[in-house]
Formats: structure tokens, C-alpha cells, sequence
């Protein structure tokens, strides 16, 4: 790691401990400034009760609203004046006189006219976002040169061509760029909004705790401000990394460890860890105000034992010989030796200590029940490929995932809101489980002629073929049937049928499924298989929590 980044790393160390040295010296006043360590204590109690956590979600929905409320329409108004002088001449003046105005100060006049509710605080923020981005829009497409566009045109580019193919991608650097100032300047102005016209949000808390002279809480808030802050800069980073990749090429190629990490965790897969939490929760909304802390900690715990059990998987199939160069999987960091069999294996094992830890914490609050399941969760991923009863080699791999990934994962979410063991919840999982369980089994269709050569035994390769075809048709269809069944019966809401929209891309999938046997044509079901776990469980939580208002 180059010195520029330890310095990045120990700055924010130095600064605690130099804070907490004056303190503790007299340099500064306790009752005015209080030590990190009283500051930390107050944001444990905060996040345990869940006061901070909520605070936290309402001031991020409201930025996150007035951020595409404000950015979306600006980007299209930014490039359009930037393609035509007339919307230019209108446009640039006005939004050039108004982006001095503190928008603070428009707050007044919102209020008088929106009220004091929740969308004058978001309009406040669309508005200040509104104008960053159309300035910094309409820049990046001035700066265009103009030959591009002379030599799109020789070759017949309408207006509409014109956008598509030169001004947004050429405008693009400077775009993001406006997104990022306006999502930083978003989070400033949401605590000033709140601070004088909210009951409620991160802002209310500072404000709150300001007047009650609870200056360890009001530390706390502004640490978690500077949280978020450092969040949502790393979240749009990597959508800069997404959409302007050639921006990026030199950055990355200092960072070839981190990438190659990336990749041996293989994060695109954590929906299969994430989607059982939030539906369990979703389910317990039904009849209880949320804990998010536990929520936020159920996730994270879930995430670790997904990751360590992707690196446990791609350790122990490269021991056994199942991972060579004709298996198309997404692993591959040990046969390209990116990484070291050593380096795989205690990653995976310190994922799994990351999960089991968060998850005795989360038995101390909650009870035993949660520890059972936790215990027997890190021991399916960790067998999963490992010992010589591995699951995987011997055709209840399907079946693990079905159990683990579904009722248990779903279930446990659930009791961490609601402590106790409801049906309901359990079969309310079971569509979640049949298409979680499909992309393993789309997995093994695809890998079935390697896996016979290798003495890797599948329910693929049990079954044959055509057996397995028709396994996957089961799972895949058994998604869709039991959500209805389910529904029929009262168990889950009718609001749950916004998931019917994935039956083409189901449907499509299983006739690609019976009708290929080149591993190349069918390692797309498997990836598409992934997206449809995706949006459908997306859409059934979606489901779950609109139930909450219908």
C-alpha cells in the first residue's frame, strides 16, 4: 500500500486520538467537547435502541428523493441547452442568477406554499440539486468538441442520435461530477432543513440534542453524518467507475489487489443473503414497528457468511479438482493464481468469524433459537464443499440452499423482530427458496458433463439430462405457483403479484434450459437465473411492504 494511503488511513486515527489526548489533558473542555469515548458510547445506546438508526433512514429518504426528483429532470434540461442555443439563452441565466441563493433560505417560501410536511423538505433538496447538476450539465456539453457532433451529422444523426450517441457520453464525466457535488450539498442541506422544520431525521436529532445540552448524542449524530457522507461518496465513485470506465483505467491499475479481491467474493451474489433478511422483515412489519439496528446487523451478519462460503466453495473445489480451466464458473482466482489457496482459505474463514460474531451478538439480544440457526447456516456454507461429506458432491446442494436460503434465512430475520417460531413466515419463504435453489441447479445443468468427469455428484447428474431439465423447470415454475397458492390460501399479500412481470424472462429461461446442452449457451440461464432471484425477490419484499398501506 503506497504511503498516500496509510496517510488516508491513520489521518482519521490521529485525530480521535489526539482529540481524546486533549480531553483528557484539560486542553479541552469535558462538559463542552466531550472524548470520543463518551461520544462512541452514546452511538452504541442510539443504534441498540434504534432511535439513531431511524433518524438515519428518514433524512436518507428524503435526500434520496430530492436527489432524483432534482438531478433527472436537470440532466436532460443540461444537455438539451447544451445542443441548442435557444434553450440555452433560457436556461443558463436563470439557473446562473438563482445558484448563489443559500437554499436554506428558500425553505420560508417552500413551506408557505407545500406546508410544512414532508415534500417541502424534499423539494427544498430538489431544488438545490436541480441547479448544480443543469450547470454542471450544461458545461460538460459546451465543452464538447464540436467536430464530433459535425461528423455524427455527415453520417445522417438526427437531434434525437445526436443525444444518444455524442452529448450524453462525452458529457458524461462532467454529469457525474455534478452528481456527486449535489449529493454531498443534498446532505448538508437536509440537516440545516431539519433543524428548523422537521420533527424528525438526523438534523432534528443534532438540533434536539443541541437544546437539551446532550452534547455526547449531538457528537454522535454529526459522527454518523460523516458516515454517510464518507457512503454516499463511495457509492457514487463506483457508479463514476460504471458508467465513465475509461476514467478509471489508470486508478485501477494501481489497485489490482483490491479488484482481484472484488472479484474472488463475488459481491454480484449477495442477493441471495440479502433478499431472505429484508423479506423476513418485511413480514414482521406486518405487525411490529422494526428494529433497523438488528435489521442492519442481520444483513451484514448474512453478507460475511455468503461471502466466506463463495471463498470456502472456490478453496475446496480447487483442491478437489472440480474448478479447471473448461468449468465456466465465476470463480477463478486460484487457477489464474491471482491468489493463493492459503489466501482463499483464511479469507473465508475470517469472513465466517465476521458473520458468527455479529450473530452472537445478536443471540445475546434475541435468545438461543437465533444461535442454532446461525450455528447450523455457517456449518451448511463452510461443508458446503469441504470434508468428505461435502453437500455439493453429493446432490443436496439444491437441497441445502432450498432450506438455508429460504425458510431458515427468512425465519431468522423474522424472529429478530418478532421472537417466535410463525408458520406464516415460513411459508411465505418457500417462492424465495424455489428460485434461490434454481440458480444452483442452473449451475449444475450447465457444468453437468464436467462434474460426471470429475466424479462431482449433482442432482444433475443423478437425474441425467433431461431429469435435470425438469428439475429446473420445477423450481423455476414452483416459484411462481407457490407465491400463488400462498396467496389463495391468505398467507401473503395480494400486493406480491407485482412479481407476475418476471414470468416472460421465467418462461424464456426454461425453454433455453430444454432445448441447449453446450455449457457456453447455458451459463446465460445461469446469470439470468441470478437476475430473476433478484427482481423477483425485490419485488415480492416490494409486495410485502406496500401491503403495509393497502
Amino acid at each position: 500500500m503506497s504511503s498516500s494511503r496509510w496517510l488516508s488511513l491513520v489521518s482519521p486515527l490521529v485525530l480521535i486520538v489526539l482529540w481524546e489526548s486533549a480531553v483528557a489533558f484539560g486542553v479541552l473542555n469535558r462538559v463542552f467537547i466531550p472524548p470520543p469515548t463518551e461520544v462512541a458510547v452514546e452511538l452504541w445506546v442510539s443504534l441498540r435502541d434504534g432511535s439513531m438508526m431511524d433518524d438515519v433512514l428518514i433524512s436518507a429518504q428524503r435526500i434520496l428523493f430530492g436527489f432524483l426528483l432534482g438531478a433527472i429532470p436537470a440532466t436532460l434540461l443540461g444537455i438539451w441547452s447544451g445542443l441548442n442555443r435557444t434553450v440555452l439563452l433560457l436556461v443558463r441565466p436563470l439557473a446562473t442568477m438563482l445558484y448563489p441563493v443559500p437554499k436554506i433560505a428558500l425553505l420560508p417560501l417552500v413551506i408557505v406554499v407545500l406546508g410544512i410536511g414532508e415534500v417541502s423538505k424534499v423539494v427544498t433538496v430538489a431544488v438545490s440539486v436541480f441547479l448544480m447538476v443543469v450547470i454542471h450539465t450544461i458545461g460538460g456539453v459546451l465543452q464538447i468538441d464540436r467536430r464530433y457532433f459535425e461528423a455524427a451529422r455527415v453520417f445522417g444523426a438526427n437531434q434525437r442520435t445526436l443525444l444518444r450517441t455524442v452529448a450524453f457520453p462525452a458529457s458524461l464525466p462532467a454529469v457525474v461530477e455534478g452528481w456527486k457535488l449535489a449529493m454531498g450539498f443534498a446532505l448538508t442541506l437536509i440537516v440545516g432543513v431539519e433543524f428548523v422544520g422537521a420533527s424528525d431525521g438526523i438534523g432534528y436529532r443534532i438540533w434536539q440534542s443541541y437544546e437539551l445540552y446532550a452534547i455526547a448524542d449531538m457528537m454522535a449524530a454529526v459522527c454518523v453524518i460523516a458516515v454517510m457522507g464518507w457512503l454516499i461518496t463511495l457509492i457514487l465513485d463506483e457508479v463514476e467507475r460504471l458508467v465513465v470506465p475509461w476514467r478509471h483505467t489508470i486508478k485501477e491499475s494501481r489497485m489490482p489487489l483490491v479488484r482481484t479481491w472484488w472479484n474472488a467474493v463475488r459481491p454480484w451474489s449477495y442477493t441471495a443473503a440479502i433478499i431472505p433478511v429484508l423479506l423476513g422483515a418485511a413480514i414482521a412489519a406486518q405487525s411490529v414497528a422494526l428494529n433497523w439496528w438488528y435489521l442492519v446487523l442481520a444483513l451484514i451478519g448474512s453478507i460475511a457468511i455468503q461471502g466466506g462460503t463463495n471463498l470456502m466453495n472456490d478453496y475446496y473445489d480447487y483442491r478437489k479438482g472440480t474448478d479447471t480451466a473448461a468449468v465456466k464458473g465465476t470463480g477463478g482466482a486460484l487457477l489464474r493464481g491471482d491468489l493463493t489457496p492459503t489466501q482463499i482459505f483464511w479469507a473465508g474463514i475470517i469472513a465466517f468469524a465476521i458473520g458468527s460474531t455479529i450473530g452472537l451478538y445478536l443471540v445475546s439480544v434475541s435468545g438461543p433459537f437465533i444461535f442454532w440457526l446461525g450455528l447450523f447456516s455457517v456449518a451448511v456454507g463452510y461443508f458446503y464443499t469441504a470434508g468428505p461429506f461435502a453437500l455439493a458432491y453429493v446432490g443436496l446442494g439444491e437441497v441445502a440452499v432450498f432450506i438455508f436460503m429460504g425458510p431458515v434465512m427468512v425465519l431468522g430475520s423474522y424472529f429478530l423482530q418478532i421472537p417466535d417460531v410463525a408458520w406464516p413466515a415460513i411459508w411465505a419463504s418457500l417462492p424465495v427458496a424455489f428460485v434461490v435453489a434454481a440458480i444452483l441447479h442452473a449451475n449444475n445443468l450447465r457444468d453437468i458433463d464436467t462434474d460426471r468427469l470429475n466424479h462431482k455428484r449433482t442432482l444433475a447428474t443423478v437425474f441425467g439430462r433431461e431429469g435435470a431439465r425438469l428439475e429446473y423447470h420445477l423450481l423455476v415454475g414452483g416459484t411462481f405457483v407457490s407465491q400463488w397458492l400462498l396467496i389463495g390460501f391468505g398467507v401473503v399479500p395480494w400486493t406480491t403479484l407485482i412479481t407476475t412481470i418476471m414470468v416472460p424472462l421465467a418462461w424464456r429461461l426454461m425453454q433455453i434450459a430444454a432445448t441447449e446442452v453446450e455449457a457456453a449457451k447455458l451459463h446465460p440461464v445461469l446469470r439470468q437465473t441470478a437476475v430473476l432471484h433478484m427482481r423477483f425477490g425485490l419485488l415480492y419484499v416490494i409486495g410485502w411492504v406496500v401491503a403495509l398501506w393497502v
